[in-house]
This record gives structure tokens, sequence and C-alpha cells, in this order.
């Protein structure tokens, strides 16, 4: 089985609908690299992806995004795949070595809760690494669905966060995301007491809801050290809010490539949570009322964003600043 196969249903919405509208550069600011030989069997035999794509570095991520984005100059920030078994020395030397390759991508060491400040240390310093990506499935909370961020990633990884102006990339926990009067308050303690380092609230600040992203976006937006990507969020009135709160010079584009950008389905909005829809990456789901099977959640995630960007009535300028050179200005400290 081929890793991923592109329909013509797939080209047909490039073509009519996204095409022009994404730039010929893109920085995509949410990205993974992983080899399943550094994970259980059980933490990637339920992807039918990683079984037809075992590994993805930087040139098998390069190949699988000129598939989607075709014609287009693609540089990244990436991670290690965070999984529980993953062997995190391991994995982050696999991405420190493939971000050597490419002087425009960065790399994100995983951080686990219970490495110590001399171990995270000595690991930024083997790898070269430029940051932290905490998960879930690291914490040291009894629930990990409920993590606090600092059971996620402790005050300590912060401090060397701002000693050596890191990013942090953060999946945030607790049901409700940033809408959390929890995540609110460290979020903001946090990026306070630290101000060198670069907060990255993955997902749009895991707003895949616009109830969340009404309570939620607001109240954290005037922080400086604090910015968004746009990966996998697929609901448009999420990305109305982001666009009408969020100060525009702070959001980046990302994807989620490898895995969930290639997925084919999207991340729907059910009440007051969410639910990801999806096929795996084969053509055997379609509706019974249509003859048309899903594309990419990083095409439904484009098609939702245009759409934003397109109300807001964004020109060339802002457009390429989303894609590029927000990026270029936040993560590499650029003018």
């Amino acid at each position: 089985m081929k890793p991923l196969i592109i329909l013509e249903d797939d080209r047909f919405i490039w073509e009519t609908e996204l095409n022009e509208f994404v730039p010929n550069r893109i920085f995509d600011a949410h990205t993974h690299f992983y080899d399943t030989r550094l994970m259980s069997k059980a933490d990637h035999e339920k992807y039918a992806f990683m079984q037809a794509c075992p590994r993805v570095g930087l040139a098998e991520l390069r190949q699988l995004s000129a598939m989607i984005f075709p014609n287009r100059e693609l540089h990244s920030l990436a991670s290690g795949m965070p999984r529980r078994s993953t062997d995190l020395a391991a994995t982050d030397a696999m991405v420190g070595e493939q971000v050597t390759m490419d002087p425009l991508s960065i790399g994100l060491m995983l951080a686990h809760p219970r490495l110590s400040r001399a171990e995270v240390e000595k690991q930024l310093d083997r790898t070269g690494l430029h940051g932290f990506k905490p998960y879930m499935c690291f914490s040291t909370s009894p629930d990990p669905s409920q993590s606090t961020i600092l059971e996620m990633l402790p005050e300590y990884y912060w401090q060397i966060a701002n000693d050596r102006a890191l990013i942090i990339l953060l999946h945030m926990g607790r049901h409700a995301s940033l809408a959390d009067p929890v995540n609110q308050r460290d979020i903001r303690k946090l990026c306070e007491r630290y101000p060198g380092a670069r907060l990255q609230l993955a997902h749009c600040a895991r707003c895949f809801t616009s109830q969340i992203a009404e309570t939620g976006l607001p109240t954290v937006a005037d922080l400086p050290n604090v910015h968004v990507d746009t990966s996998a969020v697929c609901e448009t009135e999420v990305f109305h809010i982001l666009l009408d709160v969020w100060p525009r010079e702070r959001i980046l584009f990302g994807t989620d490539n490898c895995v969930a950008g290639l997925m084919r389905g999207k991340y729907a909005g059910f009440g007051k949570g969410w639910y990801g829809i999806f096929d795996s990456n084969t053509t055997a789901f379609q509706a019974p009322h249509v003859p048309f099977p899903p594309t990419f959640v990083a095409y439904e995630n484009l098609r939702a964003l245009r759409m934003a960007v397109r109300r807001k009535g964004w020109g060339k300028s802002e457009i390429e600043d989303l894609f590029w050179n927000n990026a270029q200005r936040i993560l590499f400290r650029v003018g």
C-alpha cells in the first residue's frame, strides 16, 4: 500500500480552491518526524499510514508535502512523534540530524517531565534542538487527558526556555482546552514569568470548536511571547474568531504532518467538544448520498482558513506573512 494516494477529487480541490491561496513558499510550523522502530508496535500499528510509511524524516516529509502542495518550497518546525513508548533519546537524535540538512527548518525535543534539568540541558546540547514538544502521554497526571501545563512541562523547562530563548510547542490538556481557567491562568503566569520562552499553542490553542475559541482566545491574545499555529483545525468559524481577536503577526500556518494532516476526514465540532472523523488512507469510505470520498485533513484545514482570510479581506502580503514571514520573525528571531 502506498502511504499517500492523490485522487482526482483531491486534485480538483487543490486546483479550484487552494492553488491560488497557498503561496509559493511555505513554513509548516507543526510537523513530525518518526521511525516506527523507535516505538512499540501497539503505538503505531493502529495507523495505516505508519504501516505504509514506517519512517518519516526530512526527505520523506518533503516528498509527501510535494504531493499535496505541488510546486511549493517547504520548510518546517519538526519534533518527534509523541507516544508513550517512544525512545526519546533516539528520536530526538533523529530529529536533530534531519534538521541539520535544512538550515531553514527547526527541530524540537520531546519533553518528558521526569527528565531532570541536567538531563534536559544535556539532551539539548547533544542534539542541537531549539525547544520542547511536551504531550499528554508523558504527563505525571493520573488522568493524562486532564493534564495541566506543569504536569506536562515542569517549571525548570520554562526556566531553560527563557534562558536559551527556546520554542515550546504546546498541545494543551484538559477537556475545555483554552476555555479552561486553569490553562488560562497557567499560560499567563508562565509566559509573564519567563518572557524569553516562545510559546506556540498548537491547533489554534486547541480550539477545535468555536465555543472554545470564543471563550479562550481573547484571554491570552495580549501576551507578546505567545503565538498559535493553525494545524488540523477544520471549523471555519474558529478561524473567523482567531482573525478577529488574535494579532495576525502571531499566527503561523501548520499542518500536523505526519500523520494527522494526511489522514482523510476532518476534525468536526460536536456540542461542547469535537471528534476526528477519519478514513484510513484508502478510498474505502464514501457517504451513501454522494460519490465523493473524504479529502485530506490538511485540505479541509486550508479550506476553512481560506474562507476566514477571504472574509477578513487579507491581501497577498498578509497571506505571505501567515505562511512564511511570521515564522521567520518569531521562530528565527529575524527582524
